[in-house]
Formats: C-alpha cells, sequence, structure tokens
C-alpha cells in the first residue's frame, strides 16, 4: 500500500529523466502511503454519504451486529501472529473482513492478495470450516502459512474454480487491481459475494475502484474525474518501468457513467463497511470530510480499553465494500 519517490532510488539510470520529471511535475502530491492525484485546492463536495446512493440492496447484516461484536474481535486481534503488518491489513479491514465472513459462513474463500499472511490467519478464524485458496505473486512475502489453504501464484483469472460452490465461495481481493475487470471475472466464474479491500474514493489510490465508478459517474465529481490519471500516481511509473510485478488498470472499462450503468444493473448488494472509527484526517493526509463521502463510523468519541486499537489504526481505512452479483 505504501508509495513513495524514494522507491526509485534503484532504478537504473536510463529512467533517471523521467523519475526526474516526475518529482517536479505540479500535478504530483505524494504523501506517508498513497500518492494523492492533485485534487482541486478548495473544491468541497457537499453531499451526503446518502445523497450518493453508494448503497445498494440490502446488506446481510447491520451496524448493530457490528457494534455488538467490536470487543469480541479486539480480543482476538490482540492474538494476530504478525504484529507489525504496515503496508498490509489493519484493524479498519480486519474487522470488518472478519465480521462479514463469520456471517457469511462460506464453504470456500478466495483470497487474492496475501502479503505476509494476517488476513489468512482472520480467515481461519472467521470461517473455521471453510477451503481457503490464497493467491499471490510473491508468496516468498509470506511469514503465516495456514496448514488448511492452498497456495498459488497465478493470476484468480487463470484458475479453474469449477469445483468450487460457487453460491457459497467468498471472494476477497486485496490485489491492487482493476475492480470493475474483477468483478466481471467473478461473474463469469458465478460467484456472487466478494469482498474489496482497497475500495479507494476519486483521487485516490493505485487501482481502478467500484468507488471510483460510482464517483466518476457523478456531475458533482466531473472536476476532480478529470484530474485522475494514471501518470499522476507513483506506483503506475514502477509498473511502466517494470519495477512491480503487479499491473493493474487505472483507467474505466468504457465510459465512467457506462461502468455505473452496469454495476447498478448487475449489483444485488453493494455496501461500504463504515469506519470503526473516524479521525479528522485519513490516510492521506487531507481532512476527512464531505470531499469523501463515508458511512458513520461505528464508535462516537474516544474508545478505551482493548477498543483502543481501533482508533490507533483508523487512518487507515479504505472504503472496504461488500458486494453480491445478481
Amino acid at each position: 500500500m505504501q508509495n513513495s519517490f524514494a522507491d526509485f532510488e534503484d532504478a537504473p539510470h536510463a529512467f533517471a529523466p523521467i523519475v526526474a520529471a516526475a518529482r517536479v511535475a505540479p500535478v504530483f502530491r505524494t504523501s506517508e502511503k498513497v500518492v494523492n492525484y492533485g485534487k482541486p485546492k478548495g473544491r468541497t463536495m457537499t453531499k451526503t454519504q446518502d445523497d450518493y446512493a453508494y448503497a445498494i440492496g440490502d446488506a446481510p447484516f447491520s451496524r448493530e451486529e457490528m457494534i455488538a461484536a467490536l470487543d469480541e474481535f479486539a480480543e482476538l486481534y490482540e492474538k494476530r501472529p504478525i504484529k507489525d503488518n504496515h503496508g498490509g491489513m489493519l484493524s479498519p479491514h480486519m474487522f470488518p473482513l472478519w465480521f462479514a465472513t463469520r456471517r457469511l459462513k462460506p464453504k470456500a474463500v478466495v483470497e487474492s492478495g496475501v502479503f505476509k499472511g494476517q488476513s489468512t490467519w482472520l480467515i481461519e478464524q472467521a470461517a473455521p470450516e471453510a477451503k481457503i485458496y490464497c493467491i499471490d505473486p510473491e508468496l516468498d512475502r509470506v511469514e503465516y502459512r495456514s496448514e488448511r489453504a492452498m497456495y498459488l501464484s497465478e493470476d484468480f483469472s487463470r484458475h479453474d474454480w469449477t469445483d468450487l460452490p460457487a453460491e457459497d465461495t467468498l471472494l476477497f481481493f486485496d490485489d491492487h487491481q482493476n475492480a470493475y475487470d474483477r468483478l466481471k471475472a467473478a461473474a463469469w466464474f458465478g460467484f456472487k459475494k466478494i469482498i474489496f479491500e482497497d475500495n479507494y474514493p476519486l483521487g485516490q489510490g493505485n487501482c481502478y475502484s467500484i468507488k471510483h465508478a460510482l464517483s466518476k459517474a457523478d456531475p458533482q465529481f466531473a472536476e476532480l474525474a478529470k484530474t485522475f490519471k494514471p501518470e499522476h500516481n507513483v506506483a503506475w511509473w514502477k509498473r511502466l518501468l517494470g519495477l512491480d510485478k503487479h499491473v493493474p488498470s487505472y483507467e474505466p472499462t468504457v465510459e465512467p457513467e457506462t461502468d455505473a450503468k452496469y454495476l447498478r444493473r448487475n449489483l444485488a448488494v453493494y455496501y461500504e463497511f463504515p469506519p470503526v472509527v473516524k479521525l479528522d484526517r485519513n490516510r492521506w493526509g487531507d481532512p476527512w470530510n464531505e470531499s469523501y463521502p463515508t458511512p458513520a463510523p461505528l464508535l462516537e468519541g474516544t474508545p478505551d480499553g482493548a477498543r483502543k486499537i481501533y482508533e490507533e489504526e483508523a487512518a487507515s481505512y479504505t472504503w472496504m465494500a461488500y458486494i453480491e452479483l445478481r
């Protein structure tokens, strides 16, 4: 998840002019973890979360149920095998993944994007009877390996999934790929239930998200949408220069409005998990206001005790979404 111009320091000298140009380009503004695409200064979105119609259908769980499970998860999270998982999932996303997986009771879980293996451990806890398939092109990074999981290095789209119970399989994508393309592949394989971890808001992130598609189709975001260009992102340059094995697409499949129409036609449920705690500033250091439409947090005020971890890691939130295809 972390990107920085420092990542280019070891690049071949032939790339120096490109890197130098990127350093001085006025549209670039780096932050601690992800590059901001150059949001127009002074632009403020005035709609509320409900106005965006970012909730489609009825999710199979409620806010009240999530709030009631916070303490149980906090105790479980203290037992996590990897204490430092920065660059991977932290509690703002580990909690909804655990909660949703436990509620859905899938017979199989396909996890694309494993990193150190923390999420694999969590899936084990939430679905003790499920078969687990872990996909990552760099499996040598994995620190926690599940005895119940099958590890694969080929992309999700390149496997034969016909033996899996499509209706009872949960797909979990944390691989920074084009989410719209992932949905089309999931539909082709017959899967219905999907969770996207990196569901970036417009103007942020290093891959095309479902939230991007829905946001770009909104006239209120027309000006901001024009600034969403892949060459404004350090990760895009890394892929172009062959410095990264992952090659996500940042562009809409056709046009944003068309993508949004097909999403609304084919999604039975689209639900953005709320943050457990909402800070004054988000992960990019921007004010966490109407410019970043977000569901109301599960907790108000300052949490204490075991719940304190939710505040400590709150800034890693990226609008994780649960989807059910028709």
